[in-house]
């Protein structure tokens, strides 16, 4: 049983970095964890967006997309409000509407800023896990969150329903369908297998093509296209055995580079580089089809800790196998070694590395944990017949 509420919030605090304020109703005492400058806590009064609150507990977003969470602490007559939370990095317009909100001075931007760029990202689900688990601690009750907040709420199927109806009526009418399927189809398998030859030609083809309408006007509809096809390409990537993580990031810094755009032909020209640059990649470090789900995650595994002194035994480790049989499976599926592939991932890295990084070479063989920047050299000439700097220089060249 909780009877200090205030250091229960000091605490979450400390240990999450997420805001939080406690509030004791009968005496109107609001602390604030972290305060802000110039005042002793974040709310000068509790949020007007809490007075129509009618669950316990309950969340409001803000106009700046912050989330904050509300629970009502029954037996102590007081509340707690986490928050903001954002579940992306806030921008300039989210600080400016922020201290609009709360009515910060302007003098205080930079502290503001800090503050607000330093509390940890959530998405909204993760969010309104962490307010349900508040509300168990300080409330000894548990709630489902899809029905507490309306989330499992299906009664909008009818609704869709009926505009789905009207749009296959429409469509016949009009004779405009959706003729994308087998482009999407080719363009996936020309991804997962690397071939640039044949996606290059494909989109030099297809010209016919007709998608839904994604949105109201034109800018719109061609951004919802271009994730659309990110979303294709980067599973594609992945199933040819581009590595998850860098396949996911690179999906979101095209992603994020369409968003900003406010010009069409760009995001065109845009899409068909996301396209060659996506399928280049895969052809680069190209895996076998069919392998098995072990091997996979052998291959995830390896690509996420090239920067580790990982061995064949960690490998067999992280799939619960022994070292032996990892290495004979990993042989027959592949063609080649355990030893060899993580070589391979490493001076992939460092090409990578030397084209868009500007670290040394010696910072290079230390990050992938080479014994020595002279073996770091022999071993990456002898897969690519010249020496790093030369590979650097060429590539800076093109």
């Amino acid at each position: 049983m909780i009877t200090d509420l205030k250091a229960f919030c000091r605490l979450f605090y400390l240990s999450t970095a997420i805001p939080v304020s406690c509030c004791h109703y009968p005496t109107g005492d609001i602390t604030s964890y972290p305060t802000v400058p110039g005042d002793k806590a974040l709310y000068k009064s509790i949020p007007s967006d809490i007075i129509h609150l009618n669950k316990n507990p309950d969340y409001f977003i803000s106009q700046s997309f912050g989330y904050f969470g509300y629970i009502n602490v029954k037996s102590m007559e007081s509340g707690i409000t986490i928050g903001p939370v954002f579940s992306t990095p806030v921008s300039g317009q989210a600080i400016h509407s922020f201290m609009l909100e709360w009515a910060i001075n302007g003098e205080h931007k930079e502290t503001i800023t800090h503050f607000l760029s330093h509390i940890p990202l959530l998405s909204f689900d993760q969010f309104l896990h962490m307010v349900a688990y508040l509300h168990l601690c300080l409330n000894d009750e548990q709630i489902n969150i899809g029905q507490h907040f309306g989330l499992d709420n299906t009664s909008a199927i009818h609704e869709f329903s009926n505009l789905h109806s009207d749009q296959v009526i429409n469509a016949k009418e009009t004779q405009r369908f959706h003729n994308t399927y087998e482009f999407e189809r080719q363009l996936s398998q020309y991804i997962q297998n690397g071939d640039l030859k044949s996606l290059k030609q494909l989109l030099k083809t297809t010209a016919d093509l007709s998608g839904g309408i994604m949105a109201d006007n034109s800018l719109r509809q061609e951004k919802n296209l271009f994730i659309s096809t990110a979303a294709i390409v980067t599973r594609s990537a992945i199933a040819g055995g581009m590595d998850m993580e860098q396949a996911y990031m690179l999906s979101d810094i095209y992603i994020q580079e369409c968003e900003r755009s406010q010009d069409i032909a760009h995001i065109s020209t845009l899409n068909y580089t996301m396209l060659i640059d996506f399928t280049e990649r895969v052809a680069q470090n190209k895996i076998p089809q069919g392998m098995s789900p072990e091997i996979f995650q052998c291959i995830q595994f390896i690509t996420h800790h090239v920067n580790e002194p990982i061995q064949v035994g960690d490998v067999a480790e992280h799939i619960g196998r022994s070292r032996s049989y990892l290495t004979g499976k990993f042989k027959k599926e592949l063609g080649f070694d355990v030893s060899s592939f993580i070589m391979r991932c490493r001076l992939e890295e460092a090409k990578s590395l030397l084209t868009y990084s500007n670290k040394s070479l010696s910072e290079i063989s230390n990050y992938l944990c080479f014994s020595s920047q002279s073996y770091f050299q022999n071993v990456f000439k002898k897969k690519y017949g010249v020496t790093p700097l030369q590979y650097r220089n060429n590539t800076h060249k093109i």
